[in-house]
């Protein structure tokens, strides 16, 4: 809700505001010209008054502002006051014209922003009316919005920049202009050429904006198996394909940590970088070990039953575009989060568009997508039975916890391998013995979680076993047996040719995709840690400004103080007022006694370390104890008398001891309450030179960056060193 008032503020609102203030203008161009035309008759028939009296008596004088002067010089000040008033009048011409295009752009702006929203707003209601409906929405509102959004930036910010040039102009007047006007003409024209500019920025950032809703690659990490490789399995796909009369997939992909799932994304496939197109099939590997047959036939059954009928189109052109969508506003906020604040500002307002772009039609996609999933296992029970479908369910949903927790360890033993540690080399029957000592449970609670799907939300276990019409104690008797590592083994390699090539394959890619992807991480966290390496001190300077506000303050007192004497010694000269000189002299002298701390703790503090970075700690000079960074859970600046830096402590860390400091000494304040420790200064130094906020705030950041980086490396040292020590060594040393 918040989020859609923002937008009707930014969209509609804003935009009526620049209107009227458009209009505002054009009142002010029009009262300006219809005076300067009456103006520019006084002139003209002044004029003629003069030309008479100059061939009547050229030697004739006359009087202008009190002031005597010949006729031919009055002709001639009154002639460059017509021109002056003619400039002026074309310059108001100018500004009026300017006016009306502030007028057009903000209306036109608005009408834009509310046509957008209100728009939304139809298309998400009509998409409920049906799965066609809500494509054809969605479809068409994706293609026009970016266009929409694109103009409105444009329309908003062209206005901004007319109005500051408008005001502008507006300062311009016949005669001599002070240099106070000049400026704020130049400050005026300045900013506007910054509006101009962020338009032409915008333009960089046009292909982005303009392909925001254009659908991005679905990642996935697997294997890609052809009928030549798994003859078994495209069989049994193409005869449960043919039974229930859907579309065959175009692609099996047999991933290992993900589960069963169709798409009609485009698929770039891990870690080979292959580009899939069409229909393609996941297949996790170890479920076709840890399903029965008929459990197998249920799923892949009711994957397949999103490609028959009217889910056919849903399914191959509504979901890859939603998905996609979803993608690329995600691409968007991570180039915001690593772009300038010119950058940020112009695509914020698409990302929030697209995100309520996507809310509208939330609604809509969990209804259909909940009924096209109830019918989905309605066709997977067709192919197989009832109490299949609802089984597979309550088993995968049992056995995915363990599943992914032995993923997990030999995911960690890889990427941080033990002395000895040799990569196996099939993966698929390693987990499946490993799971074969596991008691499977199934708690109450799982009959309301869904499974894991990227693309759709799936109603609950409980809720797909009632429309099963299967009882929850049946299902769940199907579904908790033990695995039977043998026959698990057998079941899986039956669809290969060479099922220990495959599970080779299938192994390297798993594993060394990680693998690579924590070498590259390492790499980073190195490059992280590297950046800090020596202690920084920051300090508050401003030690000039002291003085200046030192030498204020005792020119204050001096005068308060010389007012005393003076009203004593001279009381003729305030005329019996001297009691209020009593009183003006002791306020003006309270007001330096009271200034004159504050002034003098500016000089003696400038050059105070305030704060000093170490590469492990924050060292505060009021703290018992230097701050650990590890300690801090996040930083924030605020801007207000001064610059307060804020530090959040972790919910764990122990709250830091204070200790008394001089009041001509900065320290750091602690509000234990939310667990803040706050250093407030004037301004933050390093080297004497003064830290913009954003300098700050990066120092400040990559000083707890390259801290947590090191202790991660750190932590990952220690890990290794523990695993090259033998266990007989390590028990040995705890001996001793």
């Amino acid at each position: 809700m918040m989020r859609k008032m923002k937008l009707v503020v930014l969209l509609i609102l804003l935009p009526v505001l620049l209107g009227l203030s458009g209009a505002w203008e054009l009142q002010r161009s029009t009262d300006s010209y219809n005076q300067l035309v009456r103006h520019q008759a006084e002139l003209a028939n002044i004029g003629v008054q003069l030309r008479e009296m100059a061939s009547q008596d050229k030697n004739a004088w006359i009087e202008i502002n009190d002031r005597r002067v010949s006729v031919d010089l009055a002709m001639i000040r009154f002639g460059k006051a017509e021109d002056d008033n003619r400039q002026v009048l074309v310059l108001t011409r100018v500004t009026a014209g300017i006016a009306w295009s502030v007028v057009i752009l903000g209306f036109m702006a608005a009408l834009v922003g509310s046509l957008g929203l209100l728009s939304l707003a139809w298309a998400g209601s009509r998409a409920l009316e049906s799965r066609e409906r809500l494509l054809h929405s969605f479809t068409r509102v994706s293609r026009v919005l970016p266009f929409v959004l694109s103009g409105h930036i444009f329309a908003m910010a062209a206005a901004v920049a007319a109005i500051l040039i408008y005001e502008g102009l507006g300062l311009w007047h016949a005669g001599r202009m002070s240099p106070g006007e000049l400026k704020l003409m130049a400050a005026a024209f300045i900013t506007g050429l910054v509006c101009l500019y962020s338009i032409w920025a915008m333009g960089k950032q046009l292909k982005v904006m303009l392909h925001m809703f254009k659908p991005t690659a679905m990642v996935v990490l697997g294997q890609s198996v052809t009928p030549e490789q798994a003859p078994l399995l495209w069989d049994f796909v193409r005869d449960l394909a043919q039974r229930l009369d859907a579309l065959q997939p175009d692609h099996i992909v047999l991933g290992m940590s993900e589960g069963f799932y169709v798409t009609s994304s485009e698929v770039n496939l891990l870690p080979c970088d292959a580009h899939l197109s069409g229909r393609t099939l996941h297949v996790p590997i170890v479920y076709l070990g840890l399903l029965d047959e008929a459990q197998t036939r249920a799923v892949i059954g009711h994957e397949l039953a999103h490609f028959v009928g009217a889910d056919t189109e849903y399914s191959q052109r509504f979901l890859p575009i939603y998905d996609g969508i979803s993608r690329s506003l995600e691409a968007i906020f991570q180039t915001m989060l690593s772009s300038g604040l010119l950058q940020r500002t112009i695509l914020r307002p698409a990302l929030m568009l697209g995100m309520h772009f996507m809310e509208s039609f939330d609604h809509a996609v969990n209804h259909w997508g909940r009924v096209r999933e109830l019918a989905a296992d309605a066709a997977g029970a067709q192919v197989a039975s009832n109490i299949a479908i609802a089984s597979a369910l309550l088993r995968i949903s049992a056995l995915e916890p363990i599943l992914q927790e032995r993923l997990g360890k030999h995911v960690g033993d890889a990427t941080n391998p033990r002395p000895g540690y040799v990569m196996p080399t099939n993966l698929p029957s390693l987990v499946l013995h490993e799971l074969s000592d596991q008691v499977l449970t199934l708690p109450e609670e799982e009959l309301a979680t869904q499974l894991a799907h990227p693309s759709d939300t799936h109603p609950s276990n409980g809720e797909r076993i009632a429309s099963l019409q299967v009882t929850v104690d049946e299902a769940v008797r199907s579904a908790i047996h033990p695995v039977d590592a043998v026959q698990a083994c057998a079941a899986m390699d039956r669809y290969f040719v060479a099922p220990q090539q495959l599970h080779g394959c299938i192994t390297e890619t798993f594993l060394g995709h990680y693998v690579a992807l924590d070498a590259e991480t390492v790499e980073q966290l190195r490059a992280y840690a590297s950046k800090v390496s020596s202690d920084l001190p920051l300090h508050e300077g401003g030690r000039v400004r002291g003085i200046i506000t030192l030498i204020i303050v005792g020119l204050v007192f001096l005068a308060g103080a010389g007012l005393l004497p003076f009203a004593w010694l001279y009381p003729e000269v305030f005329k019996g007022q001297t009691s209020m000189v009593y009183i003006i002299g002791g306020v003006l002298m309270a007001l330096a006694a009271i200034g004159l701390p504050y002034t003098l703790r500016l000089v003696l503090r400038a050059d105070t370390t305030a704060l000093l970075l170490t590469p492990d700690h924050f060292v505060f000079a009021n703290l018992k104890a230097p701050l650990p960074i590890e300690h801090i859970n996040d930083f924030g600046l605020h801007v207000g008398k001064g610059i307060m830096l804020n530090l959040l402590l972790e919910d764990d860390a122990p709250m830091p001891e204070l200790i008394s400091r001089s009041f001509f000494a900065p320290g750091a304040r602690l509000n234990k309450k939310s667990r803040w420790v706050q250093l407030q200064l004037v301004q933050f130094c390093r080297d004497n030179k003064k830290l913009k906020i954003e300098e700050l705030a990066e120092l400040i950041g990559t000083y707890l960056a390259s801290s947590t980086a090191r202790r991660i490396l750190q932590e990952r040292f220690e890990q290794a060193t523990v695993n090259e020590c033998p266990e007989d060594d390590l028990r040995s040393a705890e001996a001793r």
